[in-house]
């Protein structure tokens, strides 16, 4: 059975010298919570990001992996006119000129601020995804080593006295987290 090895992070949002990860879920669907990750304008950070290096072995021979969805939670205040894009990037350190990056933006289209938790799950179109290498007999299942990054980006329409806001946030306070899911197929 597929098992996660090793798990690694970088990024201004989950430095690897800092406690700031909490892992959680099994293989399968494996969530990162990210103690670190925020993002303020206009008093901070404009963007932030947490790339999650994760090793995989277990696979039965003749596999390949890829991920096929990602959600991402948070919690938002946005002044009106203010956005949080947010991409997700990933790629196998075996092939890392192959890539796919997905994009998303949650606006505060409104005429008063925006406060609230948010979540969004983004699939990854099958003709898009990024495979890993294929798993051979004699590899301990090793299916690559699997590089997926987080990134906030805040707009502000230009507007300097503006405020937006990624972070922990809401009633229970929650850290920001992202969650994946995979796909296989025979190669």
């Amino acid at each position: 059975m597929p098992h996660i090895s090793s798990v690694s992070y970088s990024g201004t949002g989950c430095p690897s010298s800092a406690p700031g990860v909490v892992r959680s879920g099994g293989f399968a669907e494996p969530a990162f919570r990210l103690g670190g990750f925020e993002a303020r304008v206009p008093d901070g950070a404009q963007t932030v990001h947490c790339q999650v290096h994760v090793q995989a072995a277990g696979a039965s021979p003749g596999w390949q992996l890829g991920l096929e969805s990602v959600t991402v939670r948070g919690h938002v205040v946005l002044d009106p006119g203010a956005a949080v894009d947010y991409y997700v990037t990933s790629f196998f350190s075996q092939d890392a000129d192959r890539t796919v990056t997905i994009k998303g933006t949650i606006p505060n289209d409104g005429d008063g601020r925006l406060d609230r938790d948010v979540a969004s799950t983004t699939r990854i179109p099958g003709a898009s995804m990024v495979w890993g290498p294929c798993t051979r007999e004699g590899s301990g299942g090793d299916v690559g080593l699997l590089n997926v990054n987080f990134r906030v980006a805040l707009q502000t329409g230009g507007g300097g006295d503006k405020y937006a806001y990624f972070g922990r946030g809401g009633v229970d306070n929650a850290l920001p987290a992202e969650s994946w899911t995979y796909a296989w197929r025979r190669c």
